[in-house]
């Protein structure tokens, strides 16, 4: 190899490692090779812990995860995670990946303390469910050390593509608390809806601040659009207060001092009819005093949620239980009683729970919406796009089709009119579309529909660019020049032409992007970045081939 062409050579090995390391984790081999669920979720609740087991009566199997607490993840100085959220990623995780596969899946006795919780599925036997969970990638098939070497990073689907539901809501200015300012109130709200969502498990949603108060939620891959705008607009506000008095109606209660007290209402149930009492109106324990909020089961193994106050909150629910035995104490959520129990004992330890004939999945939203925090004021909706992850799948095949059978064609066609050198610029585009994909990978960026035709388009302007440099290079070894001065001058000839087209193109995907909306900023996107690609392997890569395979001046003819 001629030192000239070291560093060339160099570069292009260079882009191609970045490609490679930045493309695979977002392919199924990736997920085949390393596992479904991330490095560091599979070293805090390795494989090797997983228990498999049947129920007493051997209708179900189960197959119990179990953290381990040595684990750096969740023993390091910079960042550790809370053992019970990676529990909660891991199960859920393994729960939908099981119901893929047409499984009745569900997480039953998750105990946090423990670090344990397990999945039921009936009509299996122990090694079954075994077998089921070895074949569903959920774990690494090869040495984790490895997947090291590449970037967490992965491509990231728009809601066109993956499904999912775009919402649009406005802070109610009215329901903010004095002494907040609408900013303040607005900033809460983004950061406390971020904390929800993520505890909920959605994978790389879009929370962000608009004009007017206004917050603008896109959450990607979401199947159940309802539950995710209770979990968001819930705005939790949790308070204990002790009970006065208590009757059929709200007359029954009056009079009332509106200075100490209030008069909420506990809402119907099948089996109860709806209460009122008449409470102090000054909270004993707020919501703020919370340290953590879990779902947990009763003896009838009904659902409820379990609290866990912080240290101050801890010396204030003892306190007041000490001091109120014998007396009712109404646990309200969101101006609403949930419960009120009557304090038959001091209560140390930092410990409650709230009972409510709660469905699980209600449960769990509770428990979410309560770690979150409450929301500083209410939410109005002003805009609800849905779409269906049918219509994204449709739109994924429709793309990855057209994208696949134009590329194809176009591939053939290269190859078959101009040879090896056809072949070279095959290879040549299959490196610009990867880059296009590394790219969107390395800056976060997000691939829609419309960035799929931008792609498409690239691998045409790409083929484009070749055509006329052996087209020029053609002309010129007729005119009776060498294999190496034609090459030479084909590239100088085409050069210019391909630098302008590029560079017009350019300059009208930057007005697009600037002045376009999400749809066209993505369109805009991968096309502006298949140009810059484009330009490099065209002037770069197929010339580097073309003068490595005829280096020697002994070559008289010219595969093209």
């Amino acid at each position: 190899m001629k030192s000239k062409h070291s560093v060339k050579v160099i570069v292009v090995l260079a882009v191609f490692l970045f490609t490679v390391l930045y493309s695979l984790p977002s392919t199924t081999m990736w997920e085949n090779t390393f596992g479904v669920l991330t490095p560091d979720e599979q070293s805090a609740v390795p494989e090797r812990l997983l228990e498999y087991s049947a129920t007493e009566d051997g209708s179900a199997a189960l197959v119990k995860f179990q953290v381990d607490r040595m684990a750096p993840v969740l023993t390091g100085v910079k960042n550790p995670v809370k053992a019970e959220d990676v529990l909660n990623s891991v199960a859920d995780t393994a729960r939908k990946l099981l119901v893929n596969k047409g499984l009745e899946a569900m997480v039953i006795n998750p105990d946090y303390e423990n670090g344990n919780a397990s999945i039921r599925v009936p009509g299996k036997k122990p090694e079954e469910l075994k077998t089921i969970v070895n074949n569903t990638s959920l774990y690494a098939k090869m040495p984790l050390a490895l997947s090291s070497i590449f970037p967490r990073s992965k491509i990231t689907l728009g809601l066109d593509l993956k499904g999912g539901i775009d919402l649009v809501y406005q802070v109610d200015v009215n329901s903010i608390q004095e002494g907040d300012s609408i900013t303040d109130a607005v900033k809460r709200s983004v950061e406390i809806i971020r904390n929800r969502i993520d505890m909920f498990g959605i994978a790389e949603p879009s929370i962000k601040a608009q004009e007017g108060n206004r917050i603008r939620i896109q959450l990607p891959g979401v199947k159940d659009p309802e539950r995710v705008k209770k979990l968001i607009q819930n705005t939790a506000m949790l308070q204990f207060h002790l009970v006065i008095d208590q009757a059929i109606t709200a007359a029954q209660l009056e009079p009332i001092n509106p200075e100490n007290e209030i008069v909420l209402m506990k809402p119907a149930s099948p089996n109860q009819q709806a209460m009122w009492f008449k409470l102090q109106k000054r909270a004993e324990v707020t919501g703020r005093d919370l340290k953590f909020a879990k779902v947990a089961f009763d003896d009838m193994s009904a659902p409820i949620v379990y609290l866990e106050f912080n240290a101050e909150g801890a010396a204030k629910f003892a306190q007041l239980t000490g001091s109120h035995i014998g007396e009712q104490l109404a646990i309200v959520l969101d101006n609403k009683v949930h419960s009120a129990p009557v304090i038959q004992t001091r209560i140390t330890g930092g410990m409650a729970t709230i009972t409510g004939r709660f469905s699980l999945e209600e449960a769990q939203n509770l428990a979410i919406v309560l770690r979150a925090g409450a929301l500083p004021a209410s939410l109005i909706a002003l805009e609800s796009r849905v779409v269906g992850p049918t219509l994204g799948a449709e739109s994924i095949k429709a793309g990855w089709s057209a994208g696949v059978v134009g590329a194809v064609l176009v591939l053939i066609f290269m190859a078959f009119f101009y040879k090896l050198s056809g072949i070279i610029a095959d290879f040549a585009v299959i490196l610009n579309t990867l880059i296009i994909f590394a790219v969107l990978v390395f800056f976060g960026g997000t691939l829609t529909l419309p960035g799929i035709a931008g792609l498409i388009l690239t691998v045409g302007m790409a083929v484009d660019a070749n055509v006329i440099i052996f087209e020029r290079i053609k002309e010129e070894f007729r005119s009776g020049k060498t294999v190496r001065a034609s090459i030479n001058a084909g590239f100088d000839r085409a050069l210019s032409c391909i630098i302008d087209s590029n560079v017009t193109t350019l300059l009208t995907v930057a007005i697009l992007y600037a002045f376009g909306s999400g749809p066209i900023r993505g369109f805009a996107t991968t096309l502006g970045i298949g140009l810059l690609a484009n330009i490099f392997t065209a002037i770069v890569c197929v010339k580097l081939a073309l003068d490595l395979i005829y280096s020697g001046n002994k070559a008289k003819t010219l595969s093209i």
